[in-house]
């Protein structure tokens, strides 16, 4: 089986290799090379990921190849040079389709509940104890980042709420964000919007495909992090 690759450099020293046919699926690593490297093992995980949630779903059998159909290099922003422009592939330019948003709001809902396997059980002490090089603190400040960059991304096209009338805790921000998540997605199929924000392009494609990336990434460095985690 084959399958289309797209590699990005988020950041120093982190190039993300994002598998296009296959929602939140990607490879991760410090150089290119070796994301496209990790890319297949990572796609023999996806389906399993997928079939630990879903019992009649198959899992990739067979010899596996990836084709590198795109790579973006990231660069400062004009306006502040400290932000970072990530990619807009081509293939974010295809509106989504229903079964898109039906696949996407699917794939969502097995994020949260590994998210929240991760860290709705760590006592308080927990989830504010400061983790030395964090540069969000604390695992709670972890979580309410990735409620923040999920509604800064609907927000690049309009349909982000407002951050200040969500609940003060981390996980009824994550609750009210992903709320908008799931009435605003449908709304966006079939919309071929390409916004511009601090030089960075967006469209509906390109916001389900980071969000699904950010709550898998977060949820793995949550479980790395937790001194005790969650007991099964």
């Amino acid at each position: 089986m084959r399958y289309r690759i797209a590699v990005e450099d988020m950041e120093p020293n982190h190039h993300v290799c994002w598998v296009l046919d296959l929602p939140g699926c990607f490879s991760s690593a410090r150089d290119r090379e070796r994301a496209v490297v990790a890319a297949p093992s990572q796609i023999v995980e996806y389906f399993a990921w997928i079939a630990r949630h879903d019992s009649m779903s198959r899992e990739e059998s067979g010899r596996l190849e990836v084709d590198v159909v795109e790579v973006f290099e990231s660069f400062p922003c004009a306006a502040d040079p400290e932000y970072l422009v990530n990619a807009f592939f081509e293939d974010d330019r295809r509106p989504l389709s229903s079964q898109d948003v039906e696949t996407g709001l699917r794939l969502l809902e097995w994020t949260r509940e590994d998210l929240l396997r991760e860290s709705a059980c760590l006592p308080a002490e927990e989830l504010s104890r400061p983790i030395s090089g964090e540069i969000r603190g604390t695992i709670g400040g972890i979580l309410e980042h990735v409620a923040r960059a999920e509604n800064w991304y609907l927000s690049r096209l309009g349909v982000g709420v407002d951050w200040s009338e969500l609940p003060e805790a981390a996980f009824g921000k994550l609750e009210g964000v992903r709320a908008n998540t799931r009435s605003r997605l449908a709304t966006l199929v079939g919309d071929q919007r390409v916004t511009v924000n601090w030089d960075e392009r967006w469209s509906a494609r390109k916001i389900l495909r980071r969000t699904l990336w950010h709550e898998r990434a977060h949820t793995e460095q949550i479980r790395r992090l937790s001194r005790r985690g969650c007991k099964a």
